[in-house]
């Protein structure tokens, strides 16, 4: 969101100025009949880059794994390269904007039309771009959101800034969010390595991916550094005098604006002081829920495992436990598509992050240690952090798992975990070693318990 937020604000400022600029240009001289062209070409590449946008959604476009890697790496070279433009231009775009628009403008409405496309088109395209890689990080509601945002933020930004009564530091303003997006272009390169960690192309272990994992997936270095934007004093501080001679009512608005902008400064800290609790609580209410559940305990003396399918048909991650090789084994049972009768096996670790377990968050599936979102219908392929997959046959109502095909990982689990069960009796939860397994039902070691039970172990 902070990142979608932040590309359309800074894409939508250049573009909104560039308009302001054309406009104010046409009236300097003496061609507002030219607004409607210019407003044509502004309307069109705005349509062009929103289907743009749409195409690529309807497009179901990849984005697991390399492929996401690649998008991610070629983001941050456009990102990188409009740094390096803004650079060079960004001092002269009001020199060099009005220079253009006097040489088009006397070929007529069509050199006007031409012009504001173009201009507006290139933030458009590089919006669109940068927010396929924004996606591929944020979820898709808060990504939208934010995007929404900045484009709004945007619009009252060249409103104010063509009715002067706000006065953008727009040299301070450029500095700031090239600083940003120089952190965004960093964090993208990241992601992007990450994203071939991930899916098995580079080296990559548990320490790892538990620390760059979350920073990547939770934007650390982004958030931090857009909320520097609210205190960075992009609006000047400091009020201009009133010119020798001014009347009463120039001195009026004088102070009229001043008092606006003063608003305008305490109302952006105090959506800064809100977005750094906001993102505070988000933060922790997910860590929170990264808490492995206790596992199902199953029989593990047969040598076939039996999962009934109406047990695991609610489309949420079933994690089973049991105890081989001297460990404790953890599996995972998930219906891969909530349309279709399919099911996923597979072992609560993988070959990166070792046995750190999955856990489901809404429609979420995530890795308990790098935070990597795992795609459900991926999951029984394996590679990357995806969990390892384990076969299972389909026998009727049950799914059926080989004993072996579970020991065959038990490297992958650290030795000394312990899995508890429920006594069927008395409800007292203890290890699986020291219960028995009785007509279909754990039972404790208490005598009154096992006599209840009406048959031996």
């Amino acid at each position: 969101m902070i990142e979608a937020f932040v590309v359309t604000l800074r894409e939508g400022v250049e573009a909104a100025l560039v308009v302001c600029l054309a406009l104010l240009t046409l009236r300097k001289i003496g061609r507002p009949d030219l607004g409607r062209a210019l407003w044509g070409g502004v309307v069109l590449a705005a349509v062009l880059s929103i289907a743009a946008g749409v195409a690529i959604k309807l497009t179901d476009f990849d984005t697991e794994g390399a492929v996401e890697g690649v998008v991610l790496l070629v983001s941050s070279v456009l990102v990188a390269w409009l740094v390096v433009w803004m650079h060079r231009h960004g001092k002269n775009m009001k020199k060099e904007t009005e220079e253009k628009l006097q040489r088009l403008s006397a070929g007529g409405k069509l050199g006007v039309f031409l012009f504001a496309f173009l201009m507006v088109f290139r933030e458009g395209a590089e919006t669109v771009l940068l927010l396929v890689s924004v996606d591929f990080t944020t979820d898709s509601v808060l990504a939208a959101t934010g995007a929404v945002a900045g484009l709004l933020a945007a619009v009252a930004i060249g409103v104010a800034f063509m009715k002067g009564s706000l006065r953008v530091d727009l040299r301070k303003f450029f500095s700031v969010t090239t600083l940003i997006l120089v952190l965004f272009a960093v964090q993208l390169f990241v992601a992007g390595l990450h994203e071939f960690a991930e899916a098995g192309w580079l080296p990559a272990g548990e320490t790892y991916m538990r620390i760059v994992g979350p920073l990547m997936k939770h934007s650390t270095l982004f958030v931090i550094a857009v909320l520097v934007l609210p205190f960075a004093f992009l609006l000047k501080k400091t009020a201009p005098a009133a010119a020798p001679g001014a009347n009463e009512a120039e001195d009026r608005k004088l102070r009229a604006q001043t008092r606006t902008e003063a608003i305008a400064t305490k109302a952006f800290a105090v959506l800064a002081i809100g977005a750094i609790v906001a993102v505070g609580i988000a933060y922790s209410q997910e860590t929170k829920g990264l808490v492995l559940s206790e596992p199902e305990a199953v029989y593990d003396a047969a040598p076939e495992i039996v999962v009934p399918v109406a047990s695991v048909s609610d489309n949420q991650l079933h994690r089973f436990g049991l105890r081989a090789e001297g460990k404790l084994l953890r599996f995972l049972v998930v219906r891969r598509d909530e349309k279709k009768d399919e099911f996923a096996t597979a072992m609560d670790a993988c070959t990166i992050c070792n046995d750190w377990g999955y856990v489901q968050l809404g429609d979420r599936i995530l890795c308990r240690n790098c935070v990597a979102e795992i795609n459900r219908s991926s999951i029984g392929e394996g590679g990357g952090c995806n969990p390892i997959p384990v076969k299972h046959e389909r026998r009727g109502g049950d799914l059926v798992i080989k004993l072996d095909a579970l020991t065959g990982h038990a490297s992958f689990f650290k030795t000394g975990q312990q899995l508890t069960v429920s006594c069927g009796h008395c409800g007292m939860k203890v290890a699986v070693g020291e219960a028995a397994r009785v007509n279909g039902k754990w039972v404790c070691p208490m005598k009154e318990c096992r006599d209840a039970s009406g048959g031996k172990p």
